[in-house]
């Protein structure tokens, strides 16, 4: 799949370098495709959700349109109570991020390319993980996330 990146030089020189890229790895078929685009993912911290979502707003922008949902042009999400939460299973490896506190559920807007939601989300993932915040997604596309997702069976979360 051919992509065109564009990079803006920093330090007031706003010229712009197109680049032609060629991914060749196991992504390109998924994309190619009928991926379910629906996204979870986990999410564990002891903030409130009312904290979370001014965090997720600055990472990938949108208007808070509840207490528990964001809509930005790429997507809505929604950061719910983990039914399946547990204070101490949580911290279980490997799969210890089933139990975490919260979960965000994510689904594409109409008319958004599946490229360019993945970028969100991919976004939101290095911004929570930026922020200190336990997350690892759980997609048909996790291969195409930094990290895989952020599902390391091998260290803690």
């Amino acid at each position: 799949m051919e992509v065109d990146i564009c990079i803006i030089k920093p330090g007031g020189d706003h010229s712009i370098m197109e680049h032609k890229c060629h991914y060749h790895n196991r992504g390109e078929n998924m994309l190619n495709n009928n991926l379910e685009l629906f996204c979870k993912i986990y999410l564990d911290t002891d903030f409130d959700r009312a904290l979370i979502l001014p965090n997720i707003r600055e990472v990938i922008g949108g208007e808070l349109e509840q207490y528990s949902s964001l809509a930005n042009e790429n997507c809505n999400l929604y950061v719910l109570r983990n039914d399946d939460f547990h204070e101490h299973r949580r911290n279980e490896l490997p799969d210890g991020f089933l139990f975490s506190r919260y979960l965000i559920e994510l689904e594409p807007n109409e008319d958004v390319g599946a490229e360019t939601y993945i970028t969100t989300i991919s976004r939101l993932l290095e911004g929570l993980w930026s922020r200190g915040y336990n997350a690892v997604a759980s997609c048909d596309f996790e291969e195409l996330l930094p990290k895989k997702g952020g599902y390391n069976p091998d260290n803690k979360l």
